[in-house]
């Protein structure tokens, strides 16, 4: 297991030129900041791997555009309850507070949101927008219900509650999730700019870089299998799974795809991730130029 660990924190190591996407993919949006991500109790960013972040017990993840966050989301009266501020300025918008008013004021674009803390009828743009949970703090942090999120600004939301077959009983499920959190909210907002990769070019990105590893590994050139061999032979193995990966399901910004660990292909920058699901929980960021390629570390 040592062996196993070491081989893989080798592969967030750059020895040399990382592949990258075609052209066909977007610039214009930010990395992730799954790269280098550990979870075990606490939640370890790469920028900052001193400064672990300690979890509740059970916690309910919460994901924007793709990254990973450690704030807070409570479940209450059957509601969930998230972070206004924190997500609206993820997202881009500007918040002001008035103390003397308790009112937030969110400035997102040409929208306007304004809401009162413990008044259940906020506005949109002077609209009100009705909803069933007071604003309220927690944590120094104005706390609302979820879907108000969705529709005051313009979010697709997702909530993934975790299944048997999630934590490990059965099969991965297809419904949008991401590898670490049983329970999980998942907030987006795209740029109509934007144009995601088809699951085809993200395949064909994570091929690319599986065929550079596999020369890195065997010190021969990649030529495919069609058919199974009749062998546990790891290099004629993988000769047949690297032509024929599929995507297993998707979420808001990654195509996951399985080749012995699960890879995941950012829709939008072509980036890729390998994940680790033992202990810590841990994305990597691929480099297939690693010594032995990607795959030195398997068996």
């Amino acid at each position: 297991m040592k062996k196993l660990l070491a081989l893989l924190v080798s592969l967030s190591t750059v020895i040399g030129p990382c592949y990258t996407a075609s052209a066909a993919t977007n610039n214009a949006i930010e990395e992730t900041n799954l790269g280098g991500v550990r979870v075990e109790g606490t939640i370890t960013y790469a920028n900052a791997p001193d400064q672990p972040i300690p979890l509740a017990k059970n916690p309910i993840f919460l994901y924007i555009n793709g990254s990973i966050y450690s704030a807070d989301v409570i479940i209450e009266n059957d509601r969930t309850l998230v972070p206004l501020r924190f997500i609206s300025e993820r997202l881009g918008a500007q918040v002001a507070w008035d103390d003397a008013t308790r009112k937030v004021t969110i400035t997102d674009g040409d929208n306007t949101i304004e809401l009162i803390i413990g008044d259940s009828n906020p506005k949109l743009n002077g609209k009100t927008i009705p909803i069933d949970a007071a604003p309220k703090i927690y944590n120094d942090y104005t706390y609302v219900p979820l879907r108000f999120i969705a529709e005051a600004l313009g979010c697709k939301v997702d909530w993934f509650d975790g299944t048997a077959a999630y934590n490990g009983a059965g099969p991965e499920p297809d419904v949008p999730h991401y590898p670490i959190g049983d329970r999980q909210v998942m907030i987006s907002r795209y740029s109509a700019d934007l144009v995601p990769l088809k699951p085809q070019e993200a395949l064909d990105i994570l091929k690319q870089q599986l065929i550079i590893a596999y020369g890195r590994r065997f010190g021969v050139a990649f030529s495919p299998l069609d058919t199974m061999p009749n062998s546990t032979d790891e290099q004629e193995t993988y000769r047949y799974y690297i032509p024929h990966i599929s995507v297993v399901y998707e979420n808001d910004r990654f195509y996951a795809i399985h080749f012995v660990w699960t890879f995941f292909v950012d829709k939008y920058t072509g980036t890729v991730f390998l994940f680790y699901g033992g202990s810590p929980a841990t994305f990597y960021l691929f480099n297939p130029y690693t010594p032995g390629g990607m795959i030195g570390f398997v068996g």
